[in-house]
């Protein structure tokens, strides 16, 4: 209930205050689990995604996040995931792929952190490999105009307008046979140029 109201008061509030335009929306799987994966600027990309998409989605966040009461509640109604960052990489991985397995819209940044230089940062292999194991598809995106909307070190955004571009989603082992060797690497590459594509169009639309 929190999250749809959150979820309406923002989008209006995005659409007035950013602009923020939506592309290709009906590229997003209405059903079943997924991994969305666009480029990093901004603190802001989280609730833009979270806005863009119609259904409530899951993010990985630190568990500390979660250790009071009443943040704990605000957190976990806005479909955060709590994590162990002392532990291992492997059961961030766990969490994440039950999260997806479980039928939920993953949001999962391709580049792990915010990337401030032009075009795109180097991709992981993280969301392949959650896709992969959890047998859900991987939906590339694009976002542009947070990294002016909301630099690093801000803390009030501006009034920039802000577009997002949806691409096709794909399964990854539609794309290349996963006993390949290289297979996390080739289909990270893949998303790679997908998410570049979509953030392309994202500045054309500015």
């Amino acid at each position: 209930m929190l999250y749809k109201m959150l979820h309406i008061i923002g989008k209006i509030i995005f659409k007035i205050f950013f602009r923020l335009t939506i592309i290709d929306s009906e590229n997003i799987p209405k059903e079943g689990g997924f991994v969305v994966s666009p480029n990093h600027k901004s603190s802001l990309d989280v609730l833009i995604v979270g806005a863009a998409l119609p259904r409530k989605m899951k993010t990985i966040a630190k568990k500390e996040l979660f250790e009071k009461k009443l943040q704990s509640w605000f957190y976990k109604n806005l479909g955060g995931v709590p994590i162990d960052r002392e532990t291992t990489s492997i059961e961030t991985l766990k969490t994440a792929i039950e999260a997806a397995k479980n039928g939920n819209p993953l949001l999962i940044f391709p580049e792990g952190t915010r990337y401030e230089e032009s075009g795109l940062g180097k991709g992981k292999r993280g969301p392949v490999f959650i896709a992969l194991s959890g047998k859900v598809p991987l939906l590339p995106a694009g976002i542009a105009g947070t990294d002016r909307a909301l630099p690093k070190k801000t803390k009030i955004p501006k009034p920039i307008h802000i577009v997002i571009v949806f691409g096709k989603p794909f399964k990854p082992w539609e794309i290349l046979n996963p006993k390949d060797k290289a297979f996390l690497n080739n289909v990270t590459d893949y998303l790679m140029n997908e998410v570049e594509k979509c953030h392309e169009q994202a500045k054309e639309r500015l």
